[in-house]
């Protein structure tokens, strides 16, 4: 695919707009690749029916030279869905780099014209590190967000601290679905924090995108435990996988 559109997002992340209306959903992932180089998995950013947008941090060899080509190798989608039509409501709980599979979730909601309550939690490590600035603000508009980082700076007025420290100012019901993406240890907080504050654990879904190689359930580098994480999910209902000892690892 020929990559139309880069745009720096934050340090060493940036998001990359490609000449093919998606059919990816929400959630889902792509293997993404650069010729001579390797693949990797990415989620998808963008909402279903736009042109296909991968918001990328620059961590490896194949997400490094991202940066300098004019077309990759995509395939897929591949795995599960936010299971969004399922809830009324719905709690997004996001940190870091783990914003992409939101941004699509807010995206294909809006789009779909179906009435939902979203409201979005994103922590971020400093303000310079907080991504789609520019989206946030629109989104602010029909979506309630709410940020805050870990350390702020002279011209930061939100909130700071984790993520975990502002779920308790959410507004939905406990019925919610709560959706959850970010780094191991943050899901694994936010979860706890998620049911000391009575949320259901069946409503909860973590996505666990990550050590995957193959993206079809062939090599066996991403499993949780009985589960493949390419296959089987990235999206996980946390009651079926709360007892695998590799769920944060």
């Amino acid at each position: 695919m020929r990559i139309v559109r880069r745009t720096d997002e934050a340090p060493g992340v940036h998001t990359i707009e490609i000449n093919s209306r998606g059919d990816g959903r929400s959630g889902q992932f792509f293997m993404v690749s650069v010729p001579g180089v390797g693949e990797a998995p990415i989620s998808v950013a963008s909402g279903f029916g736009r042109n296909t947008l991968f918001t990328i941090r620059n961590v490896g060899s194949v997400t490094s030279h991202m940066n300098k080509i004019d077309t990759m190798g995509v395939r897929g989608p591949y795995g599960t869905k936010w299971p969004w039509k399922e809830y009324e409501e719905i709690l997004a709980v996001t940190g870091g780099i783990g914003i992409p599979p939101v941004r699509s979730l807010i995206e294909e909601i809006n789009d779909s014209g179906k009435g939902r309550k979203l409201e979005v939690l994103y922590g971020a490590k400093t303000p310079e590190d907080i991504i789609y600035k520019t989206e946030i603000e629109r989104w602010m508009k029909k979506v309630n967000v709410h940020l805050t980082v870990d350390s702020g700076d002279e011209n930061w007025t939100g909130r700071v601290g984790l993520v975990t420290s502002i779920m308790k100012d959410a507004e939905v019901s406990k019925s919610a679905g709560v959706f959850i993406v970010g780094p191991p240890l943050m899901m694994k907080n936010v979860v706890k924090e998620a049911l000391n504050l009575g949320y259901r654990e069946e409503n909860i879904f973590l996505s666990l995108e990550r050590r995957m190689e193959c993206g079809i359930g062939v090599c066996g580098h991403c499993n949780v435990g009985e589960f493949y994480s390419c296959e089987d999910g990235p999206i996980f209902n946390y009651h079926k996988v709360k007892h695998q000892k590799e769920l944060f690892l």
